[in-house]
């Protein structure tokens, strides 16, 4: 029996070794991306959509005056209270204070993730990546300690934290899934046995892990808080959750650092020539990068009916939902008098159903009822308009329409169903209508307008507020915008969408092949 030569003995031992490293690198990475849905979803679930309205609404009220007498200060005795700001020449309602820095934070986290796009788009590497998402979760995670810390008379300080938080987090959060395609690249072309997976197939496994990673994170946190705010409700015990889910983050980020690698050689050289150009002065031609792909996305959107169409009815729809989250918690503690404890649970109620309503509406409900997609976000959008509806019932009728406390657990769970029915169908209907090879490109679109949607829906919900200083008043306002979506979402045509698609990617093809001639 032969055993060959030495050296080929010695090559073959080498190059298992290197194949054992690159699959465990590979699989290491998969493992750093699952740290970052693990220690930065709790943010997104836990301070922005309980804590930190509850502390702006809390601080409000504390450094506020009656509505009719402001010479009297607010107390528990007086249910409508604004807040005078800039040396008291405005005054606006305690629960407007936290719908317009809502507003204020999505506005300045579109920005900052539209310019630091760029910087990723240009610097493709895994290792800047994870320098970006240790920096921004490192400052994320640190103005959520210092909100912790504020004195109530700091109110000036809590809405400039509350924003820089928010836009941190929005740049983790699209750096981070960013990072899937090329991990679930890498995994195929290095581990074997992933060698026969199709790709797409895998994304959506390690994608819908990474969600449930990140919803159990949350969970846990929010389980955690419960204990934390409990003996009391007073906004110091608010703090304390918010600098519970601050360390959280900051903590569970840390493995990032040793699990993410790079898994191109060649563009990390690229990467290590662009930091030596940025480093002579050429940083801010870079950040320029991603404002320009935006123009690019929107001129490809522009070419597309369907998809025009769609990004207005979403941007409306996306509005309107996120909305009613922010205002049902203000809602529950202004009129209803609800705690914080009992917000908590809600909390938990709507992001168990959303997972329900994520799974069962697009697999189960939409098949046995053989409704197309477009079908099922029509249904999913007038089952999400029975909350504001159900909410106007108050102006009517004494007992309903939100009148008492044990309503809004029903009504989150109601939500919860809708919010994940919307987030998984949404997605599906626009994959089917954008051109196939650009889809990065109109994704991205399609965050942007998600987000960027969230800035007019709190500030018109606080103007009204303000006008009214009674919060029950947006629920027409909720329930008129998801009505107005319908008409425009009814106008979509997913067969023509697909036909102008196929052909927009032919054109572009057959421009790409003129221009490969001609050189």
């Amino acid at each position: 029996m032969s055993y060959g030569s030495l050296p080929d003995v010695m090559n073959t031992a080498a190059n298992s070794l290197e194949t054992m490293f690159l699959i465990q690198r590979a699989r290491n990475n998969v493992k750093g991306w699952y740290f970052y849905s693990f220690s930065s979803e709790p943010f997104t679930v836990s301070a922005v959509a309980t804590y930190i309205p509850l502390l702006l609404e809390q601080f409000a009220r504390i450094n506020g005056v009656s509505v009719d007498d402001h010479s009297v200060k607010c107390s528990t005795s007086h249910d409508k209270c604004v807040l005078g700001l800039f040396n008291n020449s405005v005054y606006i309602d305690t629960s407007s204070f936290a719908l317009y820095t809502f507003s204020l934070s999505v506005l300045f986290q579109t920005l900052l993730v539209i310019t630091v796009s760029g910087l990723v788009d240009v610097w493709k590497t895994v290792r800047f990546k994870r320098k970006i998402l240790l920096f921004f979760g490192f400052i994320g995670s640190l103005s959520l300690v210092l909100l912790s810390q504020l004195r109530v008379d700091q109110y000036y300080l809590l809405p400039i934290l509350c924003v820089v938080a928010n836009s941190s987090y929005g740049v983790v959060n699209v750096v981070g899934n960013s990072l899937l395609p090329v991990f679930v690249s890498d995994l195929i072309k290095i581990d074997p046995v992933e060698t026969a997976t199709d790709p797409d197939a895998l994304t959506s496994a390690l994608s819908g892990c990474g969600a449930s990673i990140g919803y159990c994170s949350a969970l846990l946190v929010q389980i955690i808080s419960v204990l934390l705010v409990r003996k009391s409700e007073s906004h110091d015990n608010v703090q304390w959750a918010v600098l519970f889910v601050g360390l959280w983050w900051v903590t569970w980020q840390s493995p990032m650092a040793w699990l993410l690698q790079d898994v191109d050689p060649i563009l990390a050289d690229e990467t290590l020539n662009h930091e030596r150009d940025a480093n002579s002065g050429f940083r801010w031609h870079y950040m320029k990068y991603g404002w320009s792909s935006l123009f690019k996305a929107l001129k490809h959107a522009s070419l597309l009916r369907d998809v025009v169409i769609f990004l207005i009815s979403w941007f409306i729809i996306s509005d309107s939902v996120t909305t009613i989250n922010s205002t049902a918690i203000l809602f529950s503690k202004t009129e209803l008098k609800m705690s914080t404890l009992s917000l908590i649970v809600i909390s938990i109620l709507t992001m168990l159903n959303a997972i329900v309503g994520a799974y069962l509406i697009p697999r189960h409900v939409s098949s046995k009822f053989n409704w197309s997609a477009q079908s099922t976000l029509k249904y999913i959008i007038c089952w999400a308009s029975v909350i504001p509806l159900y909410g106007m019932l108050g102006f009517i009728f004494n007992n309903i329409g939100l009148k008492h406390p044990f309503e809004m657990y029903i009504m989150a769970v109601w939500y919860g169903i809708s919010l994940g029915g919307l987030s998984a169908v949404s997605r599906s209907v626009f994959s089917l209508i954008i051109p196939k090879g650009n889809e990065s490109t109109f994704f991205s679109l399609f965050s942007i307008t998600d987000k960027g949607s969230s800035i007019v829906g709190p500030v018109l919900v606080g103007f009204l507020t303000d006008r009214t200083h009674n919060i029950r008043y947006s629920f027409y306002l909720l329930f008129a915008l998801l009505m107005f979506s319908l008409p425009i979402i009814n106008m979509l045509d997913v067969a023509r969408g697909k036909h102008e698609a196929e052909e927009l990617s032919r054109i572009e093809r057959l421009i790409e092949d003129d221009s490969n001639d001609i050189s």
